[in-house]
């Protein structure tokens, strides 16, 4: 199974070149982690929404099929794996490259660096197991079971920068410039239960009823590091090396996290607070650059696991022994309804973490929704999202929901880089997930 998801990852890192946290499931991926009970999703961010997502003469509620959702971003470098591909067959043959010695090395070195400050390419991908999120109410005054079931996984290649140079004597370029990937497979199963718990409709004209929710998950999370020579690479494709190597330095850690919220929900407005995490659970990185002697002298991971020494102990660039650490988050969300039929949203993270693949990240979103209230008619949702940390990417998003059932989302950066000659979007995300309507 791991060697599936990393297909799927590499196979769009290849596709990304020609966007912690998780990718948003369904309709959540336009309006962000707003406190809705319609939307399936909603729950799965802040748990107390979990007690408004049952119509009032049901029982269950649940996603018949799985939802998908992808996402990719790369950094603020033109042909970032491109030109990393390129510099790769020059060092295994110097006499494909187009340009003079002088040229070559000014061209790789300015590239390198840049690269080493800049260059970057994330993907993700997230899938929820069929049926699931399930919701279950005993009846219209008791508060909601639910269980949530997914994988997640995350794979994020940058680059650890060495000077280019060329020897003379063999005629050849070299460096000690190297690959750096950090790569995740996160697997949850959750349970979680919500209630009312203060109902204010009758005492005020504009009052309202503010629910609680509170959600255990059980975690396990593969991480794995690598650090690759591009030297050593002699020629191969980046994104094979890293399907062929995979599995070294990979470490499995199982933890819980525990997740609370609340919202106030009023027939005018909403409010939503979350805090997720509130046991800040840690999970372990396979080690690199740390005895190396158990590898053949002169082998590709004696040379790799060299090269990770280097730039841990030597440089300080990378950590040698890590741990991921999910540290506890918080996160206010809002909503105010104009119309029946229409809705005006925003959510933000107070603070910044860092996702599985230590991508610093703190969203800011804005949306709104019409709801048609149509099985032919479908509803729309247009968002707009601000990473205030790490990238400081800004996405434009929208979204649809077919026949009260099969939502499409998508999302795209509004910043551009040169892909091949053209722009692209620096990050681009979708979903389709499919979720009953009431």
């Amino acid at each position: 199974m791991k060697k599936v998801y990393l297909s799927i990852l590499c196979a769009a890192a290849g596709f990304a070149h020609a966007d912690s946290g998780h990718v948003s499931p369904g309709s959540t991926l336009t309006t962000g982690p707003v406190s809705n009970g319609h939307a399936l999703y909603s729950a799965t961010h802040n748990p107390a929404v979990a007690a408004l997502t049952v119509g009032k003469d049901e029982n269950w509620r649940i996603a018949y099929l799985p939802s998908i959702s992808f996402s990719t971003e790369v950094g603020d470098v033109n042909d970032f794996v491109d030109e990393l591909d390129e510099l790769i067959d020059i060092l295994d043959d110097s006499s494909l490259a187009t340009d003079s010695i002088e040229e070559t090395l000014d061209r790789f070195n300015r590239v390198l660096k840049e690269m080493g400050e800049n260059g970057y390419a994330k993907v993700g991908v997230g899938i929820t197991a069929p049926i699931f999120p399930i919701y279950w109410r005993p009846s219209e005054f008791s508060g909601t079971f639910f269980m949530e079931a997914g994988v997640d996984a995350q794979v994020r290649l940058g680059l650890l920068d060495q000077p280019l140079v060329y020897d003379d004597q063999h005629e050849s370029f070299s460096t000690g410039s190297s690959a750096y990937l950090k790569s995740g497979i996160e697997k949850r199963i959750s349970l979680g239960y919500a209630k009312p718990m203060l109902d204010e409709r009758k005492s005020a004209e504009y009052g309202g009823q503010l629910y609680a929710g509170a959600k255990l998950k059980l975690m396990n999370l593969e991480l794995s590091k690598q650090v690759m020579r591009l030297q050593l690479l002699e020629g191969r494709d980046i994104e094979d090396v890293m399907e062929d190597e995979y599995d070294n330095n990979l470490k499995s850690t199982t933890n819980i996290g525990i997740d609370v919220g609340v919202s106030w929900v009023t027939r005018f407005y909403s409010a939503g607070f979350t805090l997720k995490n509130i046991n800040s659970p840690s999970f372990k990185y396979g080690t690199v650059g740390v005895n190396c002697a158990q590898y053949e002298e002169g082998s590709f991971g004696r040379n790799n696991c060299e090269a990770a020494a280097y730039f841990a102990f030597e440089a300080g660039e990378i950590n040698a022994y890590e741990k991921h650490k999910k540290h506890a988050t918080a996160t206010v969300d809002g909503s105010f309804y104009p119309t029946s039929f229409w809705s005006l949203s925003a959510s933000a993270d107070l603070a910044s973490y860092d996702d599985i693949v230590g991508m610093e990240t703190q969203m800011f979103n804005l949306s709104t929704a019409i709801n048609t209230k149509s099985l032919w008619i479908p509803d729309i949702r247009l968002g707009y999202h601000k990473n205030l940390a790490g990238s400081k990417l800004a996405s434009a998003a929208v979204g649809l929901s077919f026949f009260d059932t099969v939502t499409l989302d998508a999302r795209i950066a509004l910043d551009e880089v040169t892909i091949d000659g053209d722009k692209a979007p620096r990050s681009v995300a979708f979903s389709i997930a499919f979720e009953e309507k009431f």
